[in-house]
């Protein structure tokens, strides 16, 4: 791959299904060869030649590496010898999300290239990158593979952070939205445990790979201090967020909840009483530039308890 051969030839007859497995391995994990294609060919039950395609010639690579070091080196700017792995994970996140559009008309869309350097990637993009800016870090990560809830395949991370291990999936923190929203940011699926999605709305492949635990309750949230099991807290907890939002002049505000009828107490107070009106509007107090407290976008998500509130800023 290094030097773009056509052939992998190897010292003895490797069986078929290994050879598929050797592939996959590397072609997932090794995605700073972002010019090695899916594509791949085997011949007969056992071989010693595993044929290869690339996307790319060599001088393109070498071209669109340069490229895909300059993003790297703009978000690795940011850090200090203080910042943290969280930090830098959070960071690696938001970057995919705000600079990356979810689009499969595009050349690039399965690499490195196409989520850190055009801007439009599939899943594999997504996954891959973040795969790779873990790897530049020195964090464990690794890309999981495997299919949505309607069968459709997917590709998402997993990540090790003090010494466990969770699911971060970039491309559904960015969804196709109705009206297009460039600066639109959330952290529904970052850091994330096997019971949040696993067997929900993330079914893995484990033919050839097995997934570690991810069990920790750790998530975005809880390190975020904007989880909790009580209502009138949630609407307190959303409030507080939608003060540093405005004070850092940002328009994301949201919360989750671990009991199911919290959540639903707090929506109602929030949306049907009318106490979203009386966040924004106090939130409107530790900023020049105000918010709208009769116009905002509100998500939620049944599945994770999570209230998420997109302000408007005055014009």
């Amino acid at each position: 791959m290094d030097s773009f051969s056509p052939t992998a030839v190897f010292p003895q007859k490797i069986d078929s299904e290994v050879m598929r497995k050797l592939f996959i391995a590397v072609y997932q994990q090794e995605e700073s060869q972002f010019w090695l294609n899916s594509l791949f060919y085997r011949a007969g039950e056992e071989s010693d030649v595993l044929y290869l395609d690339y996307r790319f010639t060599a001088d393109e690579a070498e071209r669109m590496q340069q490229e895909i070091d300059r993003v790297i080196d703009s978000i690795f700017s940011s850090f200090d010898e203080n910042t943290d792995d969280y930090e830098k994970l959070k960071t690696f996140h938001d970057y995919l999300v705000t600079n990356c559009t979810f689009s499969k008309e595009t050349d690039y869309g399965n690499t490195i290239y196409g989520a850190l350097v055009d801007g439009y990637a599939q899943c594999e993009g997504y996954a891959f990158s973040y795969d790779y800016l873990c790897m530049l870090a020195g964090i464990d990560c690794f890309v999981a593979t495997g299919t949505n809830s309607e069968g459709d395949l997917h590709a998402w991370n997993v990540v090790l952070l003090d010494g466990e291990w969770y699911h971060v999936d970039c491309t559904w923190d960015d969804p196709i939205l109705s009206t297009a929203d460039p600066d639109f940011l959330r952290h529904f699926y970052f850091l994330v445990c096997d019971s949040d999605i696993i067997g929900r709305t993330h079914i893995i492949d484990s033919t050839y790979f097995s997934c570690p635990e991810c069990s920790s309750a750790e998530n975005y949230y809880e390190r975020e201090g904007l989880s909790t099991s009580d209502a009138d807290e949630g609407v307190g907890m959303l409030l507080s967020a939608a003060i540093r939002a405005v004070s850092e002049g940002k328009k994301e505000a949201a919360v989750r909840f671990t009991d199911q009828k919290a959540y639903e107490n707090a929506v109602y107070k929030l949306f049907d009483g009318g106490g979203i009106k009386t966040v924004l509007a106090a939130a409107n107090d530790y900023s020049d530039k105000k918010v709208q407290t009769g116009k905002y976008v509100w998500r939620l998500d049944d599945d994770l308890l999570i209230i998420h509130v997109s302000m408007v800023y005055e014009e």
